[in-house]
């Protein structure tokens, strides 16, 4: 999984919306990296829009074939793109970090990028990270934040509102793996000495994870021994809380869980595990409110197979959770002033076993992307704050993995993925822009009568800014109406062109339009 910040949550044309536009639409796709072989994208996002992503760029002609032979080269690479800018800057080189670097990147508000990888010294491995100022020409050196342990994995990064950096990673030294943090305070502008976040004979099979928000509070959350552990810790100061344990009692090796905290305290952990050998993975989550503790947990569904759970919160304390089911994606969510979660929903059915991932912003939008079960195209799914998931729509072409999804203040949405194109592997990217509220369950009948009342209904959610006036109707006969739910009777015969329209707060207004066939009986 990776770290998602609820300021700086994870990442291309501009669009500047027009007041009289569609609601949220995918723009085509564009390619970003310049390479033959990128593989295992990255992004990061500001609320205004700043963005990075890296990638692992193969180069040499045994890439294909023997990933790990000499002659094959492995670059860590890095596109960025300044707030408001309409272009991406030019890939530079940040690293060669050796065969299975998997960089993971933040950016802050301050222009700062940190990226983070594994860098592989023959039977070792070394967590390393930089993080380059803005401004600056070149990235920094890597700085060596592990030992050398035996093997590292799931490591995740996050920067601040002040510049200040947080990774965690789970390491093998031995026999098993334990969870390891690392802190840079920004003013002093020095890694400090890791500290090991579960005990060392313990093994964390699922892990660890990562949420951080502007004043530095971080939550890490992993699974350790059949149990959820979550540690706290404070990017600014330096300190970490000793660990906690929510919830205990999984089995098995197939566990998921994921992390979110939002800017007032509120935190979520949700996560998966078999209550014995044969049955399914159970989906649960768990709510602790801000200075307060951890409650009960809540069974939100089953899994057939591993769940590979996303969770996310807004600043009010709505959660929302998605996780895979045998081969559809499911989702639910928590209600803040009720605290009640609701009962899962199918978002999509046919999914890919992995790469599905969750996003959502302070306002309560949501945003989900998978790769499709057959022909591996990247797919998407919006949800606006206190509604319900819209119909998935295509956004990446067919050979694709791993996608990766952003949201930023003003409900852009940014994805990225990989997609295999003849002998090449391409980073492609989309943006999702906010043009206007989201109009659903609109009903127009098909048929009606002349003289016979119809009725016509639809329900408009603000996506980017709250909604202004009520939906405003034209049935194609010079008549209108206003109102979520209105009724017109027709005079005449004929096949007329309904349409529905409804405004926000910032001028911009979305419009659908159906087709009613009057017949006289």
């Amino acid at each position: 999984m990776t770290p998602r910040c609820v300021l700086f949550v994870l990442v291309a044309g501009l669009l500047v919306p027009s007041a009289a536009a569609a609601s949220p639409t995918w723009q085509v796709a564009v390619r970003l990296s310049p390479s033959e072989r990128a593989l295992s994208p990255e992004l990061a996002l500001t609320p205004d829009g700043a963005a990075a992503v890296v990638w692992d760029h193969e180069e040499g002609a045994d890439c294909p074939t023997v990933p790990g032979s000499l002659s094959c080269i492995h670059i860590v690479e890095a596109a960025t793109r300044a707030a408001g800018s309409a272009v991406w800057e030019a890939p530079v080189e940040v690293a060669r970090p050796g065969l299975g670097a998997l960089p993971r990147a933040a950016v802050d508000p301050l222009g700062d990028v940190a990226i983070t990888w594994i860098h592989d010294i023959g039977d070792d491995r070394v967590q390393q990270a930089t993080i380059r100022p803005p401004g600056a020409p070149r990235w920094p050196n890597a700085n060596d934040l592990s030992g050398t342990p035996v093997r590292i994995k799931n490591h995740a990064i996050a920067l601040d509102g002040q510049g200040d950096a947080v990774v965690v990673w789970a390491q093998r030294d031995n026999a098993n793996f334990y969870v390891v943090g690392d802190l840079r305070p920004a003013a002093g502008g020095v890694w400090l000495p890791p500290v090991a976040l579960s005990t060392l004979t313990a093994d964390a099979s699922s892990g660890p994870v990562l949420s951080v928000v502007p004043d530095g509070n971080v939550l890490v959350g992993w699974i350790d021994a059949g149990a959820l552990r979550v540690a706290h810790g404070n990017a600014a100061s330096g300190a970490w809380d000793q660990a906690l344990t929510p919830a205990g009692g999984g089995l098995g090796t197939d566990t998921d869980v994921d992390v979110a905290l939002n800017a007032g305290g509120d935190a979520i952990a949700a996560f998966s595990w078999r209550r014995s050998a044969s049955g399914p993975n159970v989906v649960q989550a768990s709510f602790r409110p801000a200075g307060g503790n951890w409650g009960a947990v809540v069974d939100l569904g089953t899994s057939a197979d591993r769940s590979h759970v996303q969770a996310e919160i807004n600043g009010a304390g709505a959660a929302a959770v998605v996780w895979r089911d045998a081969t559809s994606l499911k989702a639910a969510g928590r209600a803040p002033a009720s605290g009640t979660w609701s009962s899962p929903v199918t978002v999509a059915t046919n999914v890919a076993e992995t790469g599905a991932q969750l996003t959502m912003n302070s306002a309560g939008n949501a945003v989900a992307v998978w790769p499709n079960g057959t022909t591996h195209a990247i797919r998407a799914a919006i949800r606006p704050a206190g509604g319900g998931w819209q119909p998935p729509v295509r956004i990446g072409g067919a050979g694709s993995s791993e996608p990766r999804v952003a949201l930023d203040a003003l409900s852009s949405a940014f994805a990225v993925w990989n997609r295999a194109a003849v002998q090449e592997v391409l980073v492609e990217s989309a943006r999702l822009a906010p043009t206007g509220p989201v109009l659903a369950n609109v009903t127009v009948p098909a048929r009606t009568h002349v003289g016979s009342a119809a009725t016509f209904t639809v329900t408009p959610r603000g996506w980017a800014n709250r909604l202004v006036g009520a939906p405003s109707w034209h049935f194609g006969d010079g008549r209108t109406a206003s109102g979520l739910h209105v009724s017109h009777t027709y005079r005449a015969t004929g096949t007329f062109t309904v349409s529905v329209s409804q405004s926000d707060s910032s001028g911009q207004k979305s419009t659908a339009t159906r087709k009613v066939t009057v017949t006289a009986h």
